[in-house]
């Protein structure tokens, strides 16, 4: 769901009382302004969270019309639902304050799949994180384990 700038919480509680299930995955980050330093929540995906509702179910046209709300992520006349486990594997990362810690995702022998770039759609097994930003992943090509080197933004936890 897309939302209206820094307007996550608003938009997030307007659909609570409606009866609507949300997820919005929080970080901390540390501000600094006129020499005073403080560290503030704000949404890990700015302007955007998740709402989970049964199509069949429930009309979905009361969200865009939430005070707060931009408007529901859709493909032509529908919704567009996450991939199964996605947001799963997000709460799971994520603590009792809703700070979510990607981090914890990414565990040496798990697997993923790369979503950009020259392997996108690739499956292989994380080999290493490093600090900088970086993974190591092994990737199954012509049945040899072959590793790369992949930005961490361009994988997602499959398991």
């Amino acid at each position: 769901m897309h939302s209206l700038p820094h307007t996550e919480n608003l938009a997030e509680q307007n659909l609570r009382q409606q009866g609507f299930a949300t997820y919005l995955p929080r970080r901390q980050r540390t501000v600094r302004h006129a020499r005073r330093i403080r560290i503030v929540s704000s949404a890990y995906f700015e302007a955007y969270f998740f709402v989970s509702f049964d199509i069949g179910k429930r009309s979905w046209y009361p969200i865009n019309s939430t005070v707060g709300v931009r408007n529901l992520v859709t493909t032509g006349s529908a919704p567009v639902p996450v991939p199964q486990g996605i947001v799963e594997a997000l709460m799971s990362a994520t603590d009792e304050q809703g700070i979510l810690h990607p981090l914890d995702l990414l565990q040496p022998g798990g697997t993923v799949r790369v979503v950009d770039g020259v392997f996108a759609g690739q499956l292989g097994r994380l080999d290493s994180v490093g600090t900088s930003g970086a993974v190591r992943i092994l990737l199954d090509i012509m049945n040899r384990a072959v590793s790369v080197k992949i930005d961490r933004q361009n994988i997602i936890v499959v398991s």
